[in-house]
């Protein structure tokens, strides 16, 4: 067989293979809507003029950034195909097929550029077992979580945009062109996900230890200095930033129940255990809940704890000691391609233990040194290279057969529930969700045992526990048993709820009427006795006072409704929200000079364009009632 028709097999393969993880995943566009899905997706409004497609692109919470990029396909999605939720998982399919093609074409470049050849059919192997990896599924199916998964594609364009300039560089030419393209791509990468951050200390060390600074077959003295320069650049303002703003970071551990050292010491474990589900994957696992993760209190506390450390430090000195020549450098490359790729989300930043769609762009790493190996095996023992290939196409249907099974979870929402209740019996989410799940079928006893078992399983306060329950006798259409206590029993503590989450579905369903077995005006009443007593009452986040000036609203209690609008904005001041809902409430009093002080104060914001369209067509009305 010719070059050119061994080539044209080979893509018509991996053509297959796009083709069948399509029709793998196909069946978990009927999945149903998670976590985040309902504040980032769902949400989003059709039926919207221009003004408001550019504030819902821009006006997400999700990130510091606020992720405008990826928002923009959202509301596109929305205005071309309309709000199912399938269509965002059908595209998020799409992007899933065109990332694993994008990553045949930078293993292959990247493998031509170290100076093998005829590896084309190791990069399709290796990108086709990423492609159908089962720890994907999550992040695939999970509608949200194309902000990772988009993240992901403008990195690997940055990386192979970045081969280009290289080979253009190496012949003494600029390419200009071909770098702007790198820039373009890496800074959407970041609007995309801030986390897309990562692809510069990426390209830094692509350079460095992939491509050896080496130019004309000798080094490059003024580009490895500048790499060099820009790596320790780079570390030291990381370093600085923390050092001199630390409670910026710091100030967020207070809501976790971990600290900064117990997070990094769990990390050093949970590292470890992503690379385990991508070289040997455990599904029964995997899935959207892990935060039954047991934490690590001290380097002894668990022991494995002392074992990961040990272990990553052995990997990074082994790596060094490999770096003096040209495999062992790349293989270094794919080392710290992964750790670089988890700098982020996995360090000190404050944020949730574990989650597999962090691995979507640092699990390339694996497959990348995989790709590595079996071009190197390729090049010096020809004749053992080809039954480990065979093997791993055996192992890419093994593989397939795994992504499958889960996709048929994650398809229907309560084989969903089950799977991560059987696999993780110490999630509270996973409690949580059962709990919810029995209480619509009407089984409130059973919901109410896994609302305990949620509570057991959480640091959460004992009212948050109550008014989860009152919320699931709402759904279950059935008054709570007096052995689930009562409101005023548990709201006697500081800070008597913890979480907005519980209270928001409470509060809504009560001020839709929803819950005819619950007396809306006792509750209030229970609420106002702790959070407004005269004397030293219980505290509560901004936020919470805001859902409990909604129920006294829903009840025409205009009084509470402004007291409690006031403490709001006592820690949110200046809000928006707040300040519209003290100008309903003081209007409502007959608060005149206060309703107009607060007219002018939300016209400036306008003036400045701080209020959202909403936000201006719901002053409008007050304005024109004047």
């Amino acid at each position: 067989m010719s070059g050119y028709a061994a080539r044209l097999c080979l893509f018509g393969m991996f053509g297959l293979l796009l083709a069948a993880t399509a029709w793998l995943y196909a069946p978990g566009i009927h999945g149903p809507v998670l976590l985040d899905d309902r504040t980032s997706v769902t949400l989003l409004e059709t039926d919207v003029d221009s003004r408001q497609r550019v504030e819902q692109v821009f006006g997400d919470g999700s990130g510091p950034l606020g992720r405008p990029v990826t928002m923009a396909t959202f509301v596109a999605e929305r205005a071309f195909v309309g709000d199912d939720v399938r269509w965002s998982k059908a595209i998020n399919i799409g992007l899933h097929l065109l990332n694993g093609l994008l990553l045949a074409w930078l293993i292959h470049r990247l493998l031509g550029a170290a100076g093998f050849a005829r590896v084309m059919a190791v990069a399709l192997l290796a990108a086709g077992l990423w492609l159908v990896s089962p720890l994907w599924v999550s992040t695939v199916l999970y509608a949200v979580q194309r902000m990772a998964m988009l993240a992901c594609t403008l990195m690997l364009l940055a990386l192979i945009a970045y081969t280009y300039w290289r080979e253009r560089f190496s012949a003494g030419e600029k390419g200009t062109l071909r770098f702007a393209l790198v820039i373009v791509c890496a800074t959407l990468a970041v609007f995309a996900k801030e986390n897309g951050v990562v692809v510069l200390p990426v390209l830094l060390l692509l350079e460095l230890l992939w491509f050896g600074c080496r130019r004309d077959g000798r080094v490059d003295q003024g580009m490895l200095y500048r790499v060099l320069g820009l790596l320790v650049l780079g570390g030291v303002s990381v370093i600085a930033v923390f050092a001199l703003a630390p409670e910026r970071f710091l100030a967020h551990y207070a809501l976790r129940e971990f600290t900064l050292l117990e997070r990094v010491l769990t990390q050093s474990r949970i590292l470890w255990d992503y690379l385990g589900q991508l070289v040997w994957p455990d599904v029964a696992r995997m899935g959207l809940y892990h935060d039954d993760v047991v934490l690590s209190r001290s380097i002894m506390s668990p022991v494995t704890t002392l074992h990961a450390v040990v272990a990553w430090s052995a990997a990074l000195l082994l790596a060094a000691a490999i770096s003096g020549f040209a495999l062992g450098r790349r293989g270094a490359f794919c080392l710290l391609l992964f750790l670089v790729g988890h700098s982020v989300e996995s360090t000190v930043l404050p944020l949730e233990l574990y989650f597999e769609h962090r691995n979507y762009f640092p699990g390339i790493a694996v497959f990348l040194l995989l790709a590595l190996l079996l071009a190197e095996l390729a090049r010096r023992w020809r004749v053992v290279a080809r039954p480990v290939m065979a093997y791993l196409a055996l192992a890419l249907l093994m593989l397939s057969f795994n992504t499958s099974s889960q996709v048929e979870i994650w398809a229907n929402s309560y084989l969903l529930r089950f799977n991560q209740i059987s696999a993780h019996p110490a999630s509270f989410r996973a409690n949580a969700d059962m709990a919810v799940m029995y209480a619509r079928a009407g089984s409130l006893d059973r919901a109410l045992a896994y609302s305990a078992q949620a509570h057991a399983h959480s640091p959460e306060q004992d009212g948050d526990h109550y008014l989860r329950n009152l919320a699931l006798s709402c759904m279950a259409g059935r008054p709570l048993p007096p052995s689930a206590g009562s409101l005023a029993g548990v709201l006697d503590a500081p800070r008597p709820v913890s979480t907005v989450a519980t209270l928001h579905v409470l509060v809504k369903m009560l001020q839709n009427e929803q819950c005819a077995q619950l007396d809306r005006l006792a509750i209030a009443e229970a609420f106002a006795s702790v959070y407004l007593r005269p004397e030293a009452g219980a505290t509560a986040s901004a936020n919470i006072y805001a859902l409990l000036a909604v129920l006294e609203n829903a009840l025409g209690r205009y009084a509470n409704a402004y007291e409690y609008t006031a403490r709001f904005l006592a820690q949110a001041p200046g809000t928006p929200r707040g300040l519209l809902m003290q100008l309903h409430f003081s209007t409502a009093l007959g608060k005149v000079q206060e309703a107009e002080a607060l007219q002018r104060q939300l016209l400036t914001l306008q003036a400045a364009g701080v209020l959202t369209v909403s936000d201006q067509e719901t002053l409008a009305l007050y304005l024109e009632a004047d």
